[in-house]
């Protein structure tokens, strides 16, 4: 068994990609069920977000993971992936799976270099994954790790300390194309995170007012009454439209909310300002044709990235300083997994070793039963000492011969040696 990692982010696969393999919980769901009843797959963890998609297994081979993945993702989604998906996916075994999982948490791999948001999707997709038992012994131990070298790296350096953000990037589009948002409208599409933290650069800039769209009206007042706003269902969502002159949409809907036609009908001939539409959904939530209507300025998750570079530089100081945490724990980690590897024979030889004990101590019950109660207690505790200080150096020189890279050479002899 090994450590496999498949995955695909937004480094090869653009927006159109993601979105298609981008998955809904219920659809992780589904997958996970269906992979851990194939033969030879032992233990998966399964997490996706808008940028990246990735399956971490313990498994036999590679290649087979890739193969039931991505027939369980095509039945899950009901259509058709292309074989190019193989050129642009990455597989990673062993210590580059976990050096990998490590920066990802940690921010380093992230279309925005540092962010935290990663950190707490990944937690989230952990814990659902072991209530669910789907993580077993290996993938628990890995995603501990990376979860607490996460926020090493994030309280031991200042990698997440600069603004650099999908809301700061929304908040500088908003600069260049408005002077100033006095006395203009936001509408925002939803109440997740990333709407939220959207919404709260915009606002600073001085919005005139705020309205939040949104079906539930318990979340859409809280968002609201932090921004001194007012909500609006959904169902009339083209009142928020006409209205709004910078509109966020960041939903989980797998559809257009704001489609062209319907876009047009909220545009009013006499609009005197430009329109701001920023799209932070995966799938899209607004149809790319209605950035080519005149007057609107439409930016999605891959057009933000473009932006984001300026604020980078501060940021890529304190990279290097999380790369020597991560290298520690990768370190750290390789050796408890490597190790696993003789814990089988280490237990066996324990009871092997006990069994015999016994046995002898059974043997000689008889002439053991003249001496007092301590006296028998104490030739137990002797025996049993005498079985540890003899099985102390055969452990530790099992546990070291299991970080070598002829280890699976070595092992042969190790069972024949002691007879297990």
């Amino acid at each position: 068994m090994a450590l496999v990692l498949f995955g695909v982010n937004h480094k090869q696969a653009g927006i159109e990609l993601r979105e298609k393999i981008s998955l809904q919980k219920e659809e992780s769901e589904l997958i996970l069920k269906e992979l851990l009843h194939e033969e030879g797959i032992e233990e998966c963890f399964l997490f996706s977000t808008c940028n990246r998609t990735e399956l971490y297994a313990i498994c036999q081979k590679s290649s087979e993971l890739t193969h039931h993945f991505l027939n369980s993702l095509q039945k899950v989604k009901n259509t058709r992936l292309d074989e190019k998906i193989l050129e642009i996916c990455y597989t990673m075994e062993e210590e580059d799976a976990v050096k990998h999982l490590f920066r990802v948490v940690a921010g380093l791999d992230s279309m925005v270099l540092g962010e935290t948001e990663i950190l707490g999707q990944v937690k989230e997709a952990y814990y659902h994954c072991s209530d669910n038992s789907y993580t077993g012994a290996y993938l628990h131990n890995l995603c501990q790790t990376a979860l607490s070298t996460g926020k090493m790296v994030h309280t031991q350096t200042a990698l997440g300390q600069h603004a650099v953000s999908f809301g700061y990037a929304a908040a500088e589009v908003a600069k260049k194309i408005f002077s100033s948002l006095e006395k203009h409208t936001l509408l925002v599409i939803g109440t997740g995170e990333m709407a939220k933290l959207t919404l709260q650069n915009l606002f600073e800039l001085g919005a005139g007012e705020v309205i939040v769209a949104t079906r539930s009206q318990e979340k859409g007042l809280e968002l609201a009454k932090r921004f001194q706003g007012r909500t609006i269902n959904l169902t009339h969502l083209e009142n928020g439209l006409q209205e709004a002159d910078v509109i966020i949409c960041a939903t989980n809907a797998p559809h257009y909310i704001v489609s062209r036609e319907r876009m047009c009908a909220c545009l009013s001939p006499e609009r005197e300002h430009s329109l701001l539409l920023i799209d932070l959904g995966v799938p899209r939530n607004i149809e790319p044709q209605v950035g080519s209507l005149p007057g609107v300025h439409l930016y999605n998750l891959d057009d933000i990235q473009d932006i984001i570079a300026e604020n980078l530089e501060h940021r890529k100081a304190e990279a290097s300083k999380a790369e020597v945490i991560i290298e520690s724990q990768v370190e750290s980690f390789a050796r408890w997994y490597h190790r696993q590897r003789v814990i089988p024979h280490i237990t066996s030889l324990r009871h092997k070793a006990e069994k015999t004990r016994q046995q002898k101590m059974e043997q000689f019950a008889s002439k053991l039963s003249s001496l007092s109660a301590k006296d028998q207690e104490t030739v137990d505790k002797l025996t049993r000492s005498l079985v540890n200080e003899l099985l102390r150096d055969p452990v530790l020189n099992m546990k070291d011969l299991s970080l070598e890279p002829d280890y699976e050479e070595a092992e042969k002899y190790i069972q024949k040696i002691l007879g297990l």
